[in-house]
């Protein structure tokens, strides 16, 4: 009989193993181990240009994004009308055919009069739907922000005079909105953030927001010869934006820039075109590129470890089918054509593990990933990367079938006694001491559009990965070392006991393999866990110890603390002439009963702790707190005025900046010399909810901690570990597949024991709990010996987590306690449930069947 044109066995052959579900189950497990990793590494690389480019846009201005024309416009005579709808039309004409591109938004400003009180007047399209209106809002004329027009005294229907270069005309009050400072900055208005709310440094005065119709505003301001500043924006639509379908909008504004710089006609005082685009694109392209040389040696690794996995279950398949291996050999069959009758058999099976590897590296990507978005072009790899894995696997599978039929029906060399004694686990070894001393340890890379970003160096990846494999052969070598010499100890008196540990110390190769690769993906998830953790705390605390807190406030005046902020706010004065033994230093006067919970302090920083200093400064100890200066001085001196103060010095304080000594006393202190002091209101908490709370404070300038270490530049690292992370966790399935076939391939002989120990009054309780500790024996300390694998690579590492070495504090380590206690708790589980799984499978055998399959 033939079907597909072939004889009947080759035909079967495809199908044979599906009659056999262990190790169908591990052979596609190890293809799909093999798969998932190498499709992955394109979806994440793309995901992660993706997510970059997400998080600029979003974060952007919208107004700054797409195309962005500013420029003046005089009005002499009539023409102000006239060259403004010039300006626009050609704008929209020139800009329908970019892609995502939005239609013009057109923004008039100029300094005016209303009343008796100088505002910025605005006409900007759609205004009327971004404010929030407390009385009127129909009809045309002026709208008023609250506080001016309650100081003017103004209502809604009032006729008040506005004043423009010269020309006062009366117009009606149309409505009074809520004060732009007053509420959370709406991202139609972010244009003009510095036009109400003022630059954080500046010192241009601030006016209120008097708000009119474009046609008001032209009607007013034409034939003044007047000169006002005009903005037309067209947005870009970012929802789907890739690296991919961006060129086109790219390469369309670049069309539109260039329409606008040489329309001379239109500009004739100038014009400035700008867009954030471009540059945006390029950073993201410069993630996927720093993110490339750490992602594919960590999926190399992964598809490698798979392949581990595959070859195993290659010798897996060869040690089930040995009686059929047996007679092919004896009729003449040699290694190769038997290598051949395994890929034939497994084919089928291994191609189910690549497809499903590759639906579980997009879930993976899409849920662990930095985004779900991905490139037609990584699409399009992933599949080739799926396609390379079924062949490496198939190839695996024979290599190891061969050499496997080879060592049981043919003589083995003596070299090969000598090649399984020798030390491999040295060449990983030096390749992580060669790695570490030869690949690159820069951290950032950049372009000069683009600015730069930072990157995790190569080195902190392969090294550590490279190590730990290393010692985790060498783990295996010593379990196995260990166990074969314990085989002839006697073993406890407890049945479940006893069994599992005759049962682990029968079988010492499989032992020990397990160990190891159990450890290998623990070690890896818990270091990447603790470098993604270190990496962003160490940041955090940087840029929070830089600053002092969330947002600090410089005042120009003493004031209260808003309501709103009374619980994660204080008042300090600050000062900048005092000297300590010789040294410049700034001085912050603080309250301690309200500083510890405004200002910022992490408790692994190095030091006494925050709550300590200002408990001694509560108790009416004569103290000041001096860091970042020589310690044991006593004199110390404040705008000129010798103070009876003891100097305890500290590493850190917050708010002190590289190279300035901050020296911290008692408010009451300072502001009792009474020197001329620079109030401040330090808060703690989100920004966004902070600043409208401070809008009736006389704010001069303020700082955000979040301005310092800005979340785009660092993004990569977060995205490398988070990718080794998920790695890592993937590559846990490792553990049970490996447990699968170590159960597995005991499973006969463990029939055959249950069978005779039921005789013998073993009940199934006891040979369950010698199930669970021999299967959580194994795990257990491959577990112990992963975080202890883990502890040495970050010992190793741990100088390198700090992307900042010149600023204080220090690499800052994060250990990732629930990221343990998960694992811990995923090995009693599988633990638990391969212990049923095996024992209900030995409880099913029939003492029959047993025999008979014993002969």
């Amino acid at each position: 009989m033939k079907r597909w044109g072939l004889p009947s066995p080759w035909a079967r052959a495809p199908w044979m193993l599906l009659r056999r579900p262990a190790i169908s189950v591990a052979v596609a497990a190890a293809a799909f181990l093999v798969a998932l990793p190498a499709a992955a590494a394109a979806l994440f690389l793309s995901a992660a240009g993706n997510a970059s480019l997400r998080d600029q846009t979003a974060d952007a201005c919208p107004a700054f994004t797409g195309a962005h024309v500013e420029a003046s416009l005089e009005f002499t005579g009539a023409s102000g009308a006239r060259q403004l709808d010039r300006r626009v039309r050609a704008l929209t004409e020139a800009g329908a055919p970019v892609p995502r591109l939005s239609g013009p938004v057109v923004t008039l400003t100029s300094r005016a009069t209303v009343g008796t009180g100088t505002v910025s007047l605005v006409a900007r399209d759609g205004f009327a739907d971004n404010v929030t209106v407390l009385d009127g809002g129909s009809g045309p004329g002026l709208w008023l922000p609250d506080g001016f027009a309650g100081a003017q005294g103004i209502r809604v229907g009032d006729q008040v005079p506005v004043a423009l270069t010269g020309r006062t005309a009366m117009m009606p009050v149309a409505a009074v909105y809520a004060d732009l400072r007053s509420q959370p900055d709406r991202p139609y208005w972010c244009g003009l953030v510095d036009l109400y709310r003022g630059k954080p440094l500046g010192e241009v005065a601030i006016y209120p927001l008097a708000l009119v119709s474009r046609d008001d505003f032209l009607a007013l301001a034409d034939g003044t010869g007047s000169v006002a500043g005009t903005t037309v924006e067209l947005a870009v639509n970012t929802d789907g934006l890739t690296t991919a379908n961006v060129h086109p909008v790219l390469d369309g504004l670049q069309r539109l820039r260039d329409d606008t710089n040489q329309a001379v006609d239109r500009y004739p005082g100038g014009v400035r075109f700008s867009s954030g685009l471009p540059a945006m694109a390029e950073r993201a392209d410069l993630v996927v590129g720093a993110l490339t040389g750490t992602v594919v040696p960590l999926a190399a690794a992964a598809t490698l470890a798979g392949l581990v996995v595959a070859g195993a279950a290659g010798g897996f398949w060869v040690d089930r089918r040995r009686a059929e291996l047996t007679v092919l050999s004896a009729r003449g069959a040699g290694p190769v054509p038997l290598a051949g009758t395994a890929v034939l058999k497994v084919a089928t099976v291994v191609a189910a593990g690549p497809v499903g590897g590759w639906f579980a590296a997009r879930a993976l990507v899409g849920s662990a990933g930095p985004i779900a978005l991905f490139t037609p072009a990584a699409r399009a790899g992933s599949v080739w990367a799926t396609a390379g894995a079924f062949v490496v696997t198939l190839g695996a599978i024979a290599l190891v079938a061969a050499r496997r039929t080879a060592h049981l029906f043919d003589v083995p060399p003596v070299r090969a006694h000598r090649r399984s004694r020798m030390p491999w686990e040295v060449l990983p070894l030096a390749g992580a001491v060669v790695s570490w001393f030869v690949l690159g340890d820069d951290v950032q890379t950049g372009s000069a559009g683009a600015g730069t970003v930072a990157h995790v160096p190569p080195r902190l990846v392969v090294a550590p990965i490279l190590l730990v494999i290393a010692l985790a052969l060498g783990v295996a070598r010593l379990t196995r070392w260990m166990l074969a010499r314990a085989r002839a100890r006697g073993g406890p008196a407890h049945a479940g006991l006893f069994l599992a540990t005759r049962r682990v110390l029968a079988g010492p190769v499989a032992a020990a393999v397990l160990i190891g690769a159990t450890a290998v993906p623990v070690a890896l998830a818990v270091y990447g866990a603790s470098v993604t953790g270190s990496v962003e705390r160490t940041l955090h605390a940087e840029g929070q110890l830089i600053v002092g807190t969330d947002v600090v406030f410089s005042l120009e005046g003493p004031a209260p603390v808003p309501p709103a902020l009374v619980d994660s706010a204080s008042a300090v004065s600050y000062y900048n002439n005092a000297r300590v033994g010789g040294t410049t230093v700034e001085v912050i006067g603080v309250d301690p009963a309200t500083f510890g919970r405004a200002a910022f302090w992490d408790p692994a920083l190095p030091g006494p702790s925050l709550d300590d200093l200002l408990g001694r400064l509560a108790s009416g100890e004569k103290i000041a707190v001096l860091a970042g200066a020589t310690r044991g001085a006593s004199t110390v001196d404040i705008g000129g005025r010798a103070m009876p103060l003891t100097v305890v010095g500290v590493p850190q304080l917050p708010g002190k900046k590289s190279g300035n000594p901050l020296l911290m006393v008692r408010q009451d202190v300072l502001d009792g010399l009474g020197l001329v002091t620079r109030p401040q209101l330090w808060v703690r908490g989100d920004p966004d909810r902070i600043l409208p709370a401070v809008a009736g404070l006389p704010v001069r300038t303020y700082a955000e901690a979040a301005s310092v270490t800005a979340a785009g530049v660092y993004s990569p690292i977060t995205y490398t570990f988070g990718f080794l992370a998920a790695v890592s966790l993937l590559c846990g399935a490792i553990i049970i597949v490996g447990l699968l076939l170590y159960l597995t391939a005991k499973a006969r002989a463990r029939r055959s024991a249950y069978v005779l120990l039921k005789r013998m009054s073993v009940s199934a309780a006891d040979h369950w709990r010698s199930l669970f500790f021999e299967v959580g024996g194994l795990l257990l300390a491959g577990f112990v010996a992963g975080l202890a694998l883990a502890a040495v690579a970050v010992a190793f590492t741990y100088g390198a987590y700090d992307l900042n070495p010149a600023t204080v504090p220090g690499t800052v380590l994060d250990v990732p306690w629930g990221l343990v206690g998960g694992l811990a708790a995923a090995a009693v589980v599988t633990t638990m449930l391969a212990a049923a799984v095996a024992q209900r499978a030995v409880s099913r055998a029939r003492p029959a069947e047993v025999l008979r399959d014993s002969r």
